[in-house]
């Protein structure tokens, strides 16, 4: 069965770069924590991909005008229960990190727009997901999520969910799709008859 899977994310492995929204705001982008601590007030984009991170830095949440915050190609496993206090935020990448386990308070980033949680360890997301009314992209590609909370039928903006390389029974991606509004476009990994 583990060959079967393997082959399945091969096979769709090049669908992972079609159609990835690309989303960014326009703006000087910090690149080292050292740096943006010296003007913490101007910070807005803090970009920290590939920095070996091992958890979330909580020196970022006195970003208090943080817009954009890429943590991508970490290590990071959770995110700080006070995340909330980045109340700006709009763009959150999280992606190819060691997150198992993503906490209510996810909720609390009510401008999110972009959330990027793809190739991370997560089983299920909370039904605090459906508080990001504002929510338009959401990438969870790679992770073994097979079901949606009921509450993401309220993301009325959500124009692009991405759900790539995960297998999916065909009663699961019928869930999904219902959950949904049909201005939603839902990016599925074709059914490979993986053994699930």
């Amino acid at each position: 069965m583990k060959f079967r899977l393997l082959l399945c994310l091969l096979m769709t492995a090049s669908l992972w770069l079609e159609a990835q929204p690309r989303y960014a705001l326009d703006g000087k982008a910090y690149t080292s924590l050292k740096a943006a601590l010296l003007e913490p007030d101007s910070v807005v984009i803090l970009r920290l991909r590939r920095k070996k991170l091992d958890s979330f830095p909580p020196e970022i949440l006195q970003f208090k005008n943080l817009r954009e915050l890429d943590l991508g190609n970490n290590r990071i496993t959770a995110l700080p229960e006070n995340i909330g206090v980045l109340e700006n935020l709009e763009i959150l990448n999280l992606e190819r990190n060691k997150i198992k386990v993503v906490g209510k308070e996810i909720g609390q980033l009510r401008r999110l727009r972009y959330l990027d949680l793809g190739l991370n360890e997560i089983e299920v997301l909370p039904n605090e997901l459906g508080k990001l009314i504002n929510l338009e992209f959401l990438q969870i590609w790679g992770n073994e999520i097979t079901s949606l909370p009921q509450s993401v039928s309220k993301l009325e903006n959500l124009r692009w969910l991405d759900m790539r390389a995960i297998i999916l029974t065909p009663s699961e991606r019928a869930n999904i799709s219902d959950l949904l509004s049909s201005k939603t476009e839902v990016l599925l990994s074709p059914d490979c008859n993986c053994g699930k």
